[in-house]
């Protein structure tokens, strides 16, 4: 996980531009300037030095009146808490000092917690940008003098399952089902993959909420891409929904890989999925339930479990397997690249459950043949960075490959990375162990509220039930 000579050279380079596209001292304010209510939802305004941009989000008709409904001074949170899950986008147009906000009075505690999500959710785009990941990013607000307290709402115990369209989603909505909890879909700017997802799951339950930025962003750029942190953006707009709703439970499908980053830079650890680990989950969480409403909670149902487990689980729900895209690159076409480490990783986690049959099935061949498919192999169970997607850590990638080479011997990487390299990087490992602890278990850490996590357990073997906290 630490920084290879390569990117390191790379990183300088790239601050020297930095100095002529992002002139020193770089000490703009970004300002979430007002939240205007339209016919179908919601106007946000953001203000930089000599320009405005805008974010709209609609809902459907009855969804938005039933959100006018909520205590005003408690919507507003949330409305603001929204607003600065949209702030990391900007950071394209300039590496911003600060944040100001005009729409809400907070409190230190959330000036603080977004101020980390700011800090650690931009850590990837400015380390790879040749900028400070660990630079502060400061939240200012006018500060409440006196505690704000939470709206209490009459809420049902169904449950909001929020709808990436992989299969991590796919797996929490049918340990649901198994534990016949209630629950609705909530899917931010659905697609083809994500109506198929809800589709197939046979619980046509569903909100749609859809976002979009100002195209001027992508014009008045200095920083060719930025970061969409939606897991994030998905957990608040989850939240809005809950409130208007009445719903005691918001859950994502995000498991306990997303703590682990993928490289460590000057002490600090920079992850590509920060807003999907449990630091964000409990951070948020808490916001929830000190400045929104006591009575939502904002959890994942998969944190117990590692990515290879959840693989695990899902080679058995074969009706999704032709359907489901967890490809970031071509989501929005519904289909597979079949070029990047997230394919990589995704195929590689489910070979030793489906075998190439499956993989067939699900990318249309069999990717681990494709030459590029096996360079990302080598970087997924190598030491060295990992690679910039939501894969699993490298113990798990090792584990994979060990369960392939083992019940697939006739497989012949004879590519660029022979089988014979495969093998001597993980000549060492102790599949054992880890495969008790990756596939045989689960993991402590996690906020599932305890009356769940009693229906959770119904449904799953002996060997994966989660413990109370």
């Amino acid at each position: 996980m630490q920084e290879e000579p390569l990117q390191e050279l790379k990183r300088f380079c790239k601050s020297l531009r930095n100095r002529f596209k992002d002139p020193l001292p770089r000490n703009s304010a970004l300002k979430l300037k007002r939240i205007v209510r339209e016919e179908k939802g919601f106007k946000y305004e953001f203000e930089t030095i000599s320009k405005s941009y805008f974010y709209t989000v609609n809902f459907p008709e009855n969804l938005l009146e039933k959100i006018n409904h909520i205590p005003e001074i408690n919507l507003k949170q949330i409305l603001t808490a929204i607003g600065i899950t949209f702030v990391p986008s900007f950071f394209k147009i300039t590496d911003f000092e600060c944040v100001e906000i005009n729409t809400a009075d907070l409190d230190q505690d959330t000036c603080h917690f977004f101020e980390t999500f700011l800090i650690k959710g931009l850590g990837e785009f400015r380390y790879l940008q040749g900028l400070d990941p660990g630079r502060r990013v400061r939240v200012i607000a006018n500060i409440d003098k006196e505690a704000l307290g939470p709206a209490s709402i009459r809420t049902s115990d169904t449950l909001l399952m929020l709808n990436g369209g992989g299969k991590d989603t796919i797996v929490a909505a049918e340990i649901l089902k198994k534990t016949g909890q209630e629950f609705i879909w909530a899917t931010v700017n659905p697609d083809d993959t994500r109506r198929k997802v809800i589709e197939i799951s046979e619980n046509k339950k569903s909100y749609y909420v859809n976002y979009s930025s100002d195209k001027n962003m992508h014009i008045d750029y200095r920083y060719a891409w930025g970061h969409v942190p939606f897991s994030a953006i998905c957990a608040s707009l989850g939240t809005l929904i809950a409130m208007a709703t009445g719903l005691r439970y918001v859950a994502s499908g995000n498991e306990v890989s997303a703590n682990y980053g993928n490289v460590i830079y000057k002490g600090q650890e920079v992850n590509h999925q920060y807003s999907k680990t449990f630091e964000f989950e409990k951070g948020f969480s808490d916001f929830v339930k000190r400045r929104v409403s006591g009575d939502i909670n904002v959890f994942s149902i998969l944190r117990p479990f590692h990515d290879l487990q959840l693989a695990s689980l899902f080679s058995n729900m074969s009706d999704y397997h032709s359907h489901f895209i967890s490809c970031n690159r071509e989501i929005r076409r519904g289909r597979w690249c079949k070029e990047c480490p997230k394919c990589a990783f995704t195929a590689m986690a489910l070979y030793p459950f489906v075998g190439p049959d499956g993989i067939r099935k699900i990318f249309g061949e069999d990717i681990l043949q494709k030459t590029s498919i096996r360079k990302h192999i080598f970087d997924l169970v190598s030491d060295g960075i990992k690679p910039w997607e939501c894969v699993g850590t490298l113990e798990e990638s090792r584990l994979a490959l060990s369960l392939i080479l083992e019940r697939y011997p006739e497989l012949e990487f004879d590519g660029q990375k022979y089988k014979k390299t495969f093998e001597k990087i993980i000549i060492d490992f102790d599949k054992e162990k880890s495969y008790k602890k990756i596939i045989d278990s689960t993991q402590e850490q996690h906020i599932i509220p305890p009356g769940l996590v009693d229906k959770i357990n119904m449904a799953l073997p002996k060997k994966l039930k989660i413990k109370k906290n």
